[in-house]
C-alpha cells in the first residue's frame, strides 16, 4: 500500500498557505478583473521578477498565471513548493501563529487505514504531537497514543473527516474528553501561547508555560523524567524555531547547569525550521562559551551571487549557555529540515558535534509503504533554501518566495536536496532503526540512547 500520510493540526487560528497555482489562477488577467486584482497581479509578478533565487523569464510567468486558471498545473513548475500567496487576514494569523498565539486543543494526529498496522495499536487517530502548553498538553495527552472514542459519542472515529468534525464542532471552552487506550484526557479549545522547547533528565521534566502572560520554567519531580537516560543526561526536545523558543531553550540550558549535567541530547525529529533569526539567537546557547566560535550562522547567496551573512546571536548570559565540551547529541529524520538542519551546520563547523554525533530515523518498510517517503529514508530532509516574505504596503497581502541558498558557517557545505545521511560515505551519520515515527514512549529514543551511551 502506498498512500500518503495525513498530519493534522486541530486549532483554529491556522495560517493557510495558498500555491502559486491559486494565487495566478485568481488573479489572473481579464476582462472582468477588478482593479485591486490586476494589480495584485502586477504586485506579485514584479516581486517574483526581481527576487526569486533563479531567473525566470516574465514570458514563462504569464505563460504559467494563464494556465493556471485551467488546473493544469503548468504553474507549479514556474515556482518551488516553498513560495505561497496570503491575503492580508492569512497574512495577519500566519504571524500570529509564529508568534506562538494559537487557538484550540494543540493536537497533531495521523489517521491509519484498517488495513495498516500500528506497532502501539490498531488501526484510526494516532497522536502524533501534542503542542506545549495547549489545552491537550495540560490534559496528559501524549502522542503515541491511540484515541478510541469520546465521552459523547459512539464507537471509534471512522476517519480523519469524522475526527476533525468533531474537534471543530466544539465551541470555545466547551468541555469534552479524548478516550485512548491509555486513558481519558479533558481538554476545551481555547485561546494559548504555544511552547516549542522541553527537557528531562532521569528524574525530572522542565516544561513551559505562559500563566500570567510572562515565560515561566516548571519542574516535575513527581512520575516524572526519562528512565532510559544515564545520570547526568538531559533530553532537550525543540519543537519549531518560532516564538519565544531560542529563550525558551536558554531558560533550559540554565536548568541544565544548574543540575551539573554532562551530556545532553538535542531532539530536532520532525522539526521542519522557521524564523533565521531565531535559529541566530540558539546558536549563541551552544557557541558561546567556546574558545573560538565562528561568529557567522549561515550564509545566504542570492541570484546575482550576492552574500548576505548571518551572525550568531550572544543574547544569554553564560549560566545560560552550553558548556564547552559538553558531550552532544542529536536527533533527526527525514522531517528535520531548514533551520534545523542550519543549526546542525551551526554545531558541526564549531566542532560541537561530528557527524558520528548525529542520530538518524531509519523507518520500517512498512512506514515508508504507508508514507511514500522512501527516498528521504534514514536522511534529513535537505532544505537548504532561504525564503523572504514581501509584504505589499496599503493591502497587507504577502508573497512568501525562496530568495537565495543556505550555506553552513565555513561557507563549505550547502545540504539542500541532500541532507545529511547515515548512508556510507565521509560525513556517515548513525542509523536509528525505527518502525514508526511515534510510538508511546519514545521506543526509538531508547534505542538511541543505548548507542549513545554504550561506551
Amino acid at each position: 500500500m502506498n498512500n500518503k500520510k495525513t498530519r493534522v493540526t486541530v486549532t483554529v487560528i491556522i495560517a493557510i498557505a495558498i500555491s502559486l497555482v491559486s494565487f495566478f489562477g485568481g488573479f489572473a488577467v481579464s476582462r472582468l478583473a477588478r482593479k485591486k486584482e490586476v494589480s495584485s497581479f502586477e504586485w506579485a509578478l514584479r516581486t517574483i521578477r526581481d527576487n526569486y533565487y533563479e531567473d525566470i523569464p516574465e514570458e514563462k510567468l504569464l505563460y504559467c498565471a494563464l494556465n493556471g486558471m485551467t488546473a493544469s498545473g503548468l504553474a507549479g513548475a514556474c515556482l518551488d513548493k516553498y513560495s505561497a500567496y496570503y491575503t492580508a487576514e492569512q497574512y495577519r494569523e500566519l504571524v500570529a501563529t509564529h508568534g506562538g498565539s494559537m487557538s484550540g486543543v494543540g493536537i497533531s494526529f495521523t489517521y491509519v487505514p484498517s488495513d495498516d498496522k500500528y506497532p502501539q495499536a490498531a488501526s484510526g487517530v494516532i497522536i502524533e504531537s501534542v503542542v506545549g502548553n495547549s489545552p491537550a498538553f495540560y490534559s496528559g495527552l501524549e502522542a503515541g497514543e491511540y484515541v478510541i472514542g469520546a465521552n459523547d459519542r459512539e464507537g471509534a472515529f471512522g476517519s480523519q473527516k469524522e475526527f476533525i468534525d468533531y474537534i471543530d464542532g466544539k465551541k470555545t471552552g466547551e468541555k469534552f474528553t479524548l478516550i485512548t487506550d491509555r486513558g481519558e484526557y479533558e481538554m476545551a479549545k481555547s485561546n494559548y501561547t504555544a511552547s516549542y522547547c522541553t527537557m528531562s533528565t532521569k528524574t525530572a521534566d522542565w516544561n513551559i508555560n505562559y500563566d500570567g502572560g510572562g515565560m515561566n520554567v516548571v519542574k516535575t519531580s513527581e512520575n516524572a523524567g526519562i528512565d532510559c537516560l544515564p545520570d547526568g543526561a538531559a533530553y532537550l526536545r525543540l519543537d519549531q524555531f518560532y516564538g519565544n523558543a531560542a529563550y525558551e531553550m536558554a531558560e533550559l540550558i540554565g536548568e541544565f547547569n544548574a543540575e551539573n549535567c554532562t551530556s545532553l541530547i538535542l531532539d530536532l525529529r520532525g522539526n521542519g525550521g522557521g524564523y533565521v533569526d531565531v535559529m541566530c539567537d540558539m546558536s549563541g546557547i551552544y557557541t558561546g562559551q567556546l574558545q573560538n566560535p565562528h561568529k557567522t550562522a549561515m550564509q545566504a547567496v542570492y541570484r546575482n551571487g550576492k552574500k548576505e551573512v548571518y551572525y550568531v546571536n550572544n543574547l544569554f548570559p553564560q549560566n545560560k549557555r552550553l558548556p564547552a565540551g559538553t558531550k552532544v547529541s542529536v536527533l533527526a529524520d527525514n522531517g528535520t529540515a531548514s533551520a534545523s538542519e542550519a543549526l546542525l551546520g551551526v554545531l558541526i563547523d564549531n566542532g560541537v558535534i561530528d557527524y558520528g554525533d548525529v542520530y538518524i530515523s531509519e523507518f520500517s518498510d512498512r512506514y515508508l509503504d504507508f508514507t511514500g517517503t522512501r527516498a528521504k529514508n534514514g536522511r534529513t530532509y535537505g532544505k537548504g533554501i532561504m525564503q523572504t516574505t514581501f509584504v505589499r504596503p496599503f493591502t497587507g497581502e504577502a508573497l512568501k518566495l525562496t530568495t537565495a541558498k543556505i550555506y553552513w558557517p565555513k561557507g563549505a557545505t550547502s545540504i539542500h536536496d541532500v541532507g545529511l545521511s547515515a548512508a556510507d560515505g565521509e560525513n556517515k551519520c548513525n542509523a536509528v532503526y525505527t518502525d514508526w515515527d511515534v510510538t508511546y514512549g519514545d521506543l526509538q529514543l531508547a534505542e538511541a540512547v543505548k548507542m549513545i551511551y554504550a561506551d
